[in-house]
Order: C-alpha cells, then sequence, then structure tokens
C-alpha cells in the first residue's frame, strides 16, 4: 500500500518539480565526478578558485550530501506529507553551489562553457526557492485557517 501511495504522489508532483529533481541529481553528479577525478582541481587552472575556498575532496563530500539529501526531500515530499519547507532549503542549499561555482568560473583567467551552464542553473534554483517558498506560504496559510475554524471557533 505504501508503494503505490509513493508512486501515486511521485507521478502527480514529478512534472512540476523536475527541475527540481534535475538540480539536484546535477549536485550529485558533480559531486561523483569530483570524487571519480581526485586530481581535477590541479590538473586544471579553472577550478583554482574553488580549490582556494576548500579542498576538492570536501566539495566532493559537500556537494554529494546536499544533493542526496534535496533527493531524499523530493522523494518524501508529498508521500507522508508536504515538505516544502524542506525543498526550498534544498535549493536554497544548492543555489550556494551554484553561485560558488559560478563565481569561481567567473574569476579563472579563461572562461569555459561551465559560463554558459552555471548561472543559469544558479537562476533555476533561485527560482525553485521562490516557487517552494509560495507552496510553503500557502500550506501555511490552509493550517492557520484550519486552526482559526477549530472546535472553539465555529
Amino acid at each position: 500500500m505504501d508503494f503505490l501511495h509513493i508512486s501515486r504522489s511521485f507521478r502527480q508532483t514529478f512534472a512540476v518539480r523536475a527541475s527540481e529533481w534535475a538540480l539536484a541529481l546535477m549536485l550529485l553528479n558533480w559531486s561523483i565526478v569530483l570524487f571519480a577525478n581526485p586530481e581535477l582541481f590541479a590538473d586544471r587552472p579553472s577550478y583554482a578558485p574553488l580549490a582556494a575556498i576548500m579542498p576538492q575532496d570536501t566539495w566532493a563530500l559537500v556537494c554529494c550530501s546536499a544533493g542526496a539529501g534535496r533527493l531524499v526531500v523530493l522523494m518524501i515530499n508529498g508521500a507522508w506529507r508536504r515538505t516544502p519547507h524542506l525543498r526550498a532549503g534544498g535549493a536554497f542549499v544548492s543555489c550556494f553551489f551554484w553561485f560558488q561555482i559560478t563565481m569561481g568560473f567567473a574569476q579563472s583567467e579563461i572562461w569555459g562553457t561551465g559560463m554558459a551552464i552555471y548561472p543559469v542553473l544558479l537562476a533555476l534554483d533561485a527560482y525553485n526557492v521562490i516557487r517552494a517558498i509560495t507552496d510553503a506560504a500557502i500550506i501555511d496559510n490552509h493550517f492557520k485557517r484550519a486552526a482559526s475554524n477549530g472546535p472553539d471557533n465555529p
């Protein structure tokens, strides 16, 4: 029964959350690439600004944690209860990574194709933050109305 509920919930919400799923998976994939290529930051000068912030293995670990955590939140979303507050938090944290990556590549001596991609990912996740906050406000207002119409307040 739980699998059917989760499956139905996923089908109902995936279309409107597709960009959230994709961006969470991209962040997780970014960490996998960093784990798989431990010398990437050392071999490519365009990664020097990111290496100045923290070592590559730390980037890989925190991106993995953020991406996987966001995927878990999206899996839970709607399965048992709506989690727009957590979705907003996940998108906000992802914005931090997309911003840092964008600024890191912007500071490198040569702009590569990353400058065509990462600012767009940042803008899309900023939009996802706004959408999730809007969903959270709708749910919060619903609960406030329900509480004010409780048994003591007809």
